[in-house]
């Protein structure tokens, strides 16, 4: 053997051995595909599978052949859950990581037809976002749904009805690419056409597909005859295909690329397409697989177009498997893109047919369907796959919802979450790679409820194996016959031993459960998160001020009540200082609606924040109306009046002022209607509310008149409401700096 050839040899053998040596890229990719309406009982990934374990094996479902092959493979969640029982408020909660019944959209769990305010702000942080901070490449593919703004021409908000003012050449003035998406391709939302306006006009990322108004076509049923726009070769049978060739170009593109991707597949079927040929548009095939007709229960009986749109998305997805098995990973050399993405496949809510009240084979025998706050409504197939990581055809009982998969993907990727971000979402790493076994007690909620017996608003609670529903009025205060801002227990079910929820009402010998669950709940609702925040505080009780809206309509005192976890000194007392330019969102006491969301307020040059007028914030004792006493004051003139530290001003006691943990203290701020000088309202409508200090309990907002200390009232909001209303709630106006004792 000559030198050369040794050499030669010697040399590829090293090659094979680096590449063999190359570590594991630390950040996988990521696909997310969620299904459209699709139940635990519609893939027989779940045949013969028990949703607890003292349930039956669910007997009969769908034929799914890839997803039952992807399943013996990954790990099967049986306690997985939408955060809503309808699609635009799970796709917020997972979008954002915050609970469903936080947008805007409060009175049913979907946009309505005809032109929508997006549910999401721009400043809100986003799961996308957050991955495309962490160097990946983000995609989103299929039907957005959480609505968004159409320029008219003039860089205007469209807003005709029939979307007769959009001006389709001009780019979208809030859409998918506003919120974390480098590129995006899909429809604006649903696509049924007696019933959905949106133009039948693909997007691709922050544009319309087609743009020539006059020639497009003019389609619709009933009512909607002859008024939806759609571009000329428009065919709803395409979408499933459409989205899967789109799908599978993203990947090929970054098989090309070193950073690592995450796609966000969505697909529209298996939701109601009515059309004039039918209730679904079946494609005669995908992926080479005959789709029409195909579709069988696992007993082998036939099963009918809807069953087929389920059959679509199962070869759809078996086509997105092959193609990461197929595909080099250019950060991997030697390994194929399987080795090293994180697969969940899912839905956004439980089965669109069935028994509203009672038990349905597509939801796995559970009870209710979409739109319903039993189990049927919101508990969902949920299959996810690492190699390496999450694997092994494993079943997984702990309690999961789809608002964690922010949290979770951030723990993934080596993300810490700022206080701000995903304040609802449960990092889940641990119970889903099994690290962690115990019974997963963090408290989770999930909204919707259309039609009797309950309000569209009612909420429903998990703690571990228990259940709570509450009546309406708590997401919605104004709503119709609801109770008007309290937590009043509905349903409380123990699922361990109920799964199919068959009682109505409290059981009397749960009933102190119940209430104090309810009151976890309102806890949760009021205060505006639900995960451990970790906060950094410099001593000051506001460490953020939120969002809520602008108020300045009030004469008297405002302000909160709170407790101490352990002894503390106060140092400084200070209020909220409002930038020049901030403005109300809407009148002070009116109902809020989605034209007039919560916004942050106004950043930036210190010199813009100036009191209007004079104020006093004053520290009191709360210990009933024999003991209440202020304890110190600060005047506050006006002008530029002591230390501004970012948007509140401060001035120093002379000395410092105690406070005793199990005390109760009040902090007042005075204010004039009208004097110029704003507050944050106490409510949040779809903002972020204020966090303040790790050690300080907030115990409920309040206003004192005419300087009564001894009969606080409540701060007046559109309507007289429940007492529960104010509680762990504030007015971000005054505000204090402690030091440890």
């Amino acid at each position: 053997m000559s030198m050369k050839f040794t050499l030669l040899l010697l040399l590829l053998g090293l090659g094979f051995a680096s590449h063999a040596a190359e570590p594991r890229p630390a950040k996988p990719n990521i696909i997310v595909m969620m299904a459209d309406d699709m139940g635990v009982g519609d893939t027989s990934a779940y045949l013969g599978i028990r949703l607890s374990p003292k349930s039956e094996p669910i007997a009969r479902t769908l034929r799914t052949p890839n997803l039952e092959a992807f399943a013996k493979q990954s790990v099967v969640f049986t306690d997985a859950h939408a955060p809503a029982s309808m699609c635009s408020s799970t796709r917020y909660s997972l979008l954002t990581g915050r609970f469903a019944h936080r947008a805007y959209l409060k009175n049913q769990g979907w946009l309505p037809h005809g032109p929508n305010t997006p549910m999401i702000q721009q400043a809100m942080p986003t799961m996308p976002g957050m991955l495309r901070q962490n160097g990946y490449a983000t995609a989103g593919i299929g039907k957005y749904h959480v609505g968004m703004d159409f320029d008219d021409g003039f860089g205007e908000v469209a807003d005709e009805y029939d979307f007769s003012d959009v001006d389709f050449t001009k780019p979208f003035l809030d859409g998918p690419t506003h919120h974390g998406f480098d590129e995006y391709f899909g429809v604006t939302g649903n696509t049924e056409d007696p019933l959905d306006l949106e133009p039948r006009i693909y997007i691709r990322n922050d544009r319309w597909a087609f743009t020539d108004r006059s020639n497009m076509k003019r389609i619709g049923m009933k009512k909607r005859e002859g008024r939806v726009l759609a571009m000329p070769d428009w065919n709803l049978a395409k979408l499933g295909p459409d989205y899967l060739r789109e799908s599978k170009e993203f990947i090929a593109r970054q098989s090309q690329s070193e950073n690592p991707f995450f796609l966000y597949y969505v697909p529209n079927a298996n939701h109601f397409q009515r059309h004039p040929s039918g209730d679904y548009a079946v494609p005669d095939q995908i992926a080479g697989a005959t789709i029409k007709g195909a579709s069988r229960y696992s007993d082998d009986a036939a099963a009918g177009d809807r069953e087929d749109m389920v059959l679509e998305n199962d070869v759809a997805f078996g086509e997105l498997l092959k193609t990461l098995r197929e595909t080099d990973d250019p950060r991997w050399p030697g390994h194929k893109l399987i080795e090293n993405t994180l697969v969940i496949f899912t839905s956004d809510n439980g089965p669109n047919m069935g028994d509203n009240l009672g038990p349905n084979q597509e939801s796995g025998g559970l009870r209710g369907k979409k739109a319903k706050i039993w189990e049927g409504g919101i508990r969902v197939p949920m299959i996810v796959y690492w190699k390496g990581h999450i694997e092994g055809g494993k079943i997984n009982r702990s309690v999961s919802s789809l608002t964690d998969l922010y949290a979770t993907l951030a723990k993934v990727v080596g993300h810490s979450l700022a206080p701000y971000e995903a304040q609802d979402s449960h990092d889940s790493l641990a119970y889903w790679t099994g690290e962690k076994q115990g019974e997963d007690k963090r408290a989770r909620v999930f909204f919707c409820h259309l039609g009797p017996p309950y309000s569209n608003d009612a909420l429903a609670l998990r703690v571990g194996s228990e259940k709570l529903v509450i009546e309406g009025g708590l997401a919605l205060p104004s709503i119709e016959k609801g109770k008007r801002g309290a937590s009043i227990a509905a349903l409380y079910y123990d699922l361990d031993s109920d799964l199919y929820e068959t009682g109505e009402g409290v059981p009397e010998r749960n009933s102190a459960r119940a209430e104090s669950l309810a009151g976890e709940l309102l806890k949760i609702h009021n205060r505006g998160y639900a995960r451990e925040i970790d906060l950094s505080s410099n001593g000051e009780l506001v460490v953020d001020p939120g969002w809520h809206n602008l108020r300045n309509d009030l004469t008297g005192d405002v302000g909160f009540e709170f407790t101490v976890r352990e002894s503390k000194q106060v140092t400084h007392l200070g209020l909220w200082d409002d930038h020049d330019r901030d403005t109300p969102v809407r009148p002070a006491r009116a109902i809020p609606t989605g034209h007039d969301r919560d916004q942050p307020s106004m950043a930036g040059d210190p010199k813009k924040r100036r009191l209007k007028a004079t104020h006093v914030v004053r520290l009191v004792t709360w210990g009933g109306k024999e003991s209440a006493s202020e304890m110190v004051r600060c005047d506050f003139s006006e002008g530029t009046t002591g230390e501004l530290d970012g948007e509140f001003r401060y001035l120093a006691l002379n000395e410092p002022i105690s406070l005793e943990s199990g005390k109760r203290y009040g902090l007042l701020m005075s204010t004039t209607a009208g004097d110029g000088d704003s507050f944050h309202d106490p409510a949040a409508f779809d903002g972020l509310s204020p966090l303040t200090h790790p050690d300080v309990t907030i115990i409920r907002s309040l206003m004192v008149r005419d300087g009564n200390l001894t009969e606080p009232n409540p701060i007046p909001s559109f309507e007289d409401l429940h007492p529960s209303y104010d509680s762990h709630r504030l007015p971000v106006g005054p505000t204090l700096r402690l030091n440890s004792k």
